[in-house]
């Protein structure tokens, strides 16, 4: 399958499914979707899990044949509307932008948390979860806010992506991963 990014607007991302879905058969794709990830807000002195999308404005789009599948799409009125109003980009991805993805979402498309313990000198170690699969990649983080920023050129852009930590003394709480 080749992968696709679709650039719409931040909050536009569901609406943009629908419409695909409602325009393209579905034996015609594999899936259309965005990616999520966990994250951990602290309030009051206590760990909140919550989800919120990786990319905002980005919904990713798998397909064999893409010439027939565009051209259902751009022929779609709304989709071809939001092309014409610059609403919506359609961009090809490498198939290494579309691994690394993979690797860090898996196959439920939701950045898990990764979980970290600090070392003795501040640094992080015992990395584990998708934080590990870009390790060498961590620009920096904040423990007391439980995220990490990797640095990863991804479709032509070196992004800094914030991923969710949590401590292995935080371990103990089994609510994260539930």
């Amino acid at each position: 399958m080749r992968w696709y990014l679709l650039k719409t607007w931040p909050g536009k991302e569901e609406q943009l499914i629908e419409k695909i879905q409602r325009t393209v058969s579905p034996d015609l794709y594999g899936e259309c979707f965005v990616i999520s990830q966990q994250r951990i807000w602290r309030k009051q002195q206590k760990n909140v899990v919550h989800v919120e999308k990786l990319f905002p404005g980005c919904v990713f789009f798998t397909c064999k044949n893409t010439d027939y599948v565009f051209e259902r799409l751009k022929s779609a009125p709304s989709i071809a509307g939001m092309i014409m109003r610059g609403e919506l980009a359609i961009l090809p991805m490498r198939k290494a932008d579309a691994d690394f993805l993979l690797r860090i979402s898996g196959e439920d498309h939701m950045v898990k948390l990764s979980s970290v313990r600090k070392g003795e000198n501040g640094q992080l170690c015992e990395i584990s979860g998708p934080l590990k699969v870009c390790s060498g990649q961590i620009e920096r983080y904040q423990l007391k806010k439980r995220y990490a920023v990797i640095r990863h050129n991804l479709w032509g852009e070196n992004l800094g992506i914030v991923m969710g930590i949590v401590l292995k003394e935080d371990m103990d709480l089994r609510s994260y991963f539930e």
